[in-house]
């Protein structure tokens, strides 16, 4: 029951919000407000399993604290969305752009459920169910042709049936342990599934196309919460199912699907402008550093992995905020102040100390230094050229014209940099205390019979 009224008080939130719509300060605080009442459900729900329909809802203290990170990322998203207010209208891609949070908390809905039931098929289908309700809020560019996010739609459904062919191997594989076709059609399926909609080198081609029709802030739930969930349901998967670790090739193709994809998101971003695809690109380094600390297959990668996780929610989260700064208020203060999140968000993702994302990215390096120095020069390298590629657009924001204030207060703004400044002390404080993160988190997922 607690966990249908923490699904209940999403959907609610997102209903509010999208009725405030035209007023933004209203919506910002009826933002604030529905993520108090969530956090509060989620603090005072038991961790005693739930049935319902022959389903087992279990919010053991891994899933509460992975839930903790989907709930401050998605409100911290929502309090920035208005930011983006435009002059209300009746236009649908106006409606839309005035009512983004209420997107993100329908999405985070069922993505809740996903993070907490016991049959992998129903999580596939309510991680899916998320995704849809997020490109509910993505504005196409083009009559003439199919945007990118019709083309993400259709990869959700060729993903998803992917993971459920791959679930189906996890059943049969059992009953004909000499059948090792099925471990290998298990592991291909479960790569192709995961690849498409983690959006893991090379099957990140459609994260361009998408970042054109959505926002800044859109593409950062998409990365920093939805992404998390898929990466969530991987590790249970990992765990529960330990003879497709065991007998294929799985901790390899983690390994080099990383490496790829941090060297590529590096590259991609050096040479891009845009702020969607920026972001979306700046988050394809961290991914690829989860992805290799899976793949190593140690306690602590293993640990090193679940903080870039985190970071990266937090990270994305942040440089959104300052896109959303820069390019809707062009006065020179909120300008320096969208350039310093910026700069900020983009330094935790690469990992500078004192930031959480140095201490996910240390535990990762000190396992990878020595057990493949090739793979630990291509991380190091990219977190270099993604240093250049955040220094250029910070500089690249605070040299742009900017408009003279014309003395209006603008309470919005003020508010945004209580939450950007909120965000980063949390990112400060996880960096400094990051057992305080990982061991709940461990206590679910770092039993493996796989973890050397």
């Amino acid at each position: 029951m607690s966990i249908a009224l923490i699904v209940l008080a999403c959907v609610v939130t997102g209903g509010v919000i999208r009725l405030l719509r035209r007023v933004p300060r209203l919506a910002f605080f009826a933002t604030l407000f529905g993520a108090g009442v969530i956090a509060a459900l989620l603090a005072a729900a038991p961790s005693a399993p739930v049935y319902f329909l022959g389903r087992t809802l279990t919010l053991d203290p891994g899933a509460r604290a992975f839930l903790w990170l989907a709930l401050t990322a998605t409100s911290a998203l929502a309090l920035f969305a208005p930011l983006t207010f435009e002059q209300p209208s009746n236009a649908p891609a106006r409606v839309v752009a005035n009512s983004q949070g209420a997107f993100f908390f329908w999405a985070l809905a069922p993505l809740v459920v996903a993070s907490v039931i016991d049959s992998f098929p129903l999580a596939v289908f309510c991680w899916a169910i998320g995704l849809i309700a997020l490109m509910l809020s993505a504005q196409p560019q083009s009559e003439s042709r199919v945007g990118g996010a019709a083309q993400f739609l259709l990869l959700i459904v060729i993903a998803s049936a992917n993971l459920l062919l791959a679930s189906r191997f996890f059943d049969l594989y059992p009953l004909t342990p000499e059948n090792l076709d099925l471990i290998r059609n298990a592991a291909v399926f479960l790569a192709l599934g995961f690849g498409l909609l983690l959006s893991v080198a090379p099957l990140h081609i459609w994260l361009g196309p998408l970042a054109d029709e959505a926002s800044p802030l859109g593409i950062a739930f998409l990365v920093g919460v939805a992404q998390s969930v898929g990466l969530w349901l991987l590790l249970q998967q990992m765990n529960d199912v330990t003879w497709l670790v065991t007998r294929s090739p799985w901790l390899n193709v983690l390994l080099f699907g990383g490496a790829l994809t941090a060297a590529l998101g590096a590259l991609l971003a050096l040479s891009e402008r845009r702020d969607a695809r920026l972001l979306a690109y700046l988050s394809l380094i961290p991914l690829g550093h989860a992805l290799i600390g899976l793949g190593l297959g140690t306690r602590l990668a293993l640990a090193g992995a679940l903080l870039a996780i985190i970071n990266r929610a937090w990270g994305v989260a942040l440089v959104a905020g300052g896109m959303s700064f820069a390019e809707h208020h062009h006065e020179r203060r909120w300008q320096i102040v969208g350039a310093g999140a910026l700069l900020l968000g983009g330094l935790a993702l690469i990992g500078v100390p004192p930031l959480l994302g140095f201490a996910g990215n240390y535990a990762i390096y000190r396992d990878l230094s020595g057990a493949n120095p090739t793979l630990f020069a291509v991380l190091v390298g990219s977190n270099a050229l993604a240093g250049a590629t955040i220094l250029r657009a910070m500089w690249r924001v605070i040299g742009e014209r900017v408009e003279e204030s014309n003395g209006e207060i603008k309470i919005i703004p003020y508010l945004g940099v209580i939450v950007a400044v909120l965000v980063f002390l949390v990112l400060i404080g996880a960096g400094i205390f990051p057992q305080l993160i990982a061991e709940p988190l461990l206590e679910t997922l770092g039993k493996a019979s796989y973890l050397k």
